[in-house]
């Protein structure tokens, strides 16, 4: 069953997940979301509501994807081995493997960690310690102890961009004139081929991570603690799998360095002057990715050997992800955009000096880094 929004109510209902009389009497409303999935967003009349999600096509991948997923729901509700999940994930209602349709509870904040930062116009210590505490508790217990083969969906692969410098780029989808523009970029730089061969080969299977780790993909909820501030969930783990979980810490410093240079207005000035007319300077955001740092290894209960060794692979994996964000942003794009241009350069630096790019681009030094 292909869901859509006119059929979708006869699902729900089939399943149990709404009553005639939600739909009748109690305001129930449907929101079609639909991106790379099909994604519906239901909501009642008392409040409460649905997220659900099916494949948009039926490609192998496409269901392995969402199958994911769904994996890390069920373990998280049923294995204790990965009982730590349960705190960053919203609740799921069903997984309905035949129509490859994923239900869950539809979380009551609707803003996300990307929309917060730019609403408050600064990134909140109180929110890098959360995330950094989140994400620490995770990578040290979910999966520990778990039974051999229980995690056996997870594909244990390194993730694409990894080795997207010698595999045909079709592979990754449609390739535009942008794509080829950037792959043309990548191949004059013979330094790019060789710092991903060198995280490639380093990488490690630790922990389940998320693989897609991304402000857009942390819901900022109201506050359900007694401190008063407000909670985060992490949503779609489409891509999780065992593997580094540096990529995850990696990926969030991206996420403040993309930010940063996207703020810069491109308007062919010089490197120096860009930098001084970002709107979100790197320099407001380094206390931020300082106090999740110092998070995530407290929590994580690292030495200074370790926390060395975290940093040094999560800085990598920081450029790495810069790339594949660049892909991302000119897929289906004629060309490369001068703020994407811009997020290829930077990780190409970071790859050519990431001692300097932890000090000067993170505000991390050496005694706080372990």
């Amino acid at each position: 069953m292909i869901l859509s929004k006119h059929n979708l109510v006869h699902f729900l209902m089939e399943h149990g997940l709404v009553t005639p009389a939600a739909v009748v009497d109690g305001g129930y409303a449907v929101h079609d979301l639909t991106r790379r999935n099909r994604n519906f967003r239901v909501t009642l009349g008392d409040g409460t509501g649905l997220f659900v999600k099916q494949a948009q096509d039926w490609t192998p991948y496409s269901a392995e994807t969402i199958r994911r997923e769904a994996a890390c729901y069920r373990l998280a509700r049923t294995e204790p081995a990965y009982a730590a999940l349960g705190g960053l994930l919203p609740r799921d209602r069903l997984w309905d493997e035949t129509a490859q349709v994923l239900v869950l509870e539809l979380l009551p904040g609707r803003e996300n960690l990307s929309e917060y930062h730019h609403r408050h116009g600064r990134f909140p210590l109180e929110m890098a310690t959360r995330l950094g505490t989140m994400l620490g508790t995770y990578h040290r217990e979910a999966g520990r102890g778990a039974a051999a083969g229980i995690d056996s969906i997870f594909p244990r692969q390194p993730p694409w961009i990894l080795s997207v410098h010698f595999h045909n780029p079709s592979l990754f989808g449609p390739v535009s004139a942008g794509i080829r523009q950037m792959l043309g970029i990548l191949e004059s730089h013979p330094d790019f081929g060789r710092a991903l061969d060198a995280i490639r080969t380093g990488w490690r299977h630790e922990a389940l991570v998320h693989g897609d780790m991304k402000w857009e993909n942390c819901i900022v909820l109201p506050p359900s603690t007694d401190d008063g501030l407000p909670d985060l969930r992490i949503v779609d783990w489409e891509l999780a799998d065992v593997g580094d979980p540096c990529w995850d810490v990696g990926s969030l410093f991206q996420a403040y360095l993309c930010a940063w240079i996207l703020s810069m207005p491109m308007d062919g000035a010089a490197a120096e002057t860009l930098i001084a007319r970002a709107h979100l300077p790197v320099e407001r955001m380094q206390p931020a990715m300082r106090t999740f740092w110092q998070a995530y290894v407290r929590t994580r209960g690292a030495g200074r050997t370790e926390a060395e060794e975290l940093m040094a692979r999560s800085i990598r994996y920081a450029a790495a992800r810069m790339i594949q964000t660049a892909w991302e942003w000119t897929s289906g794009h004629e060309r490369m955009s001068p703020q994407m241009a811009a997020v290829l350069q930077v990780s190409l630096n970071v790859l050519a000096r990431p001692d300097d790019a932890v000090v000067h681009l993170l505000g991390i030094d050496a005694r706080m880094a372990a």
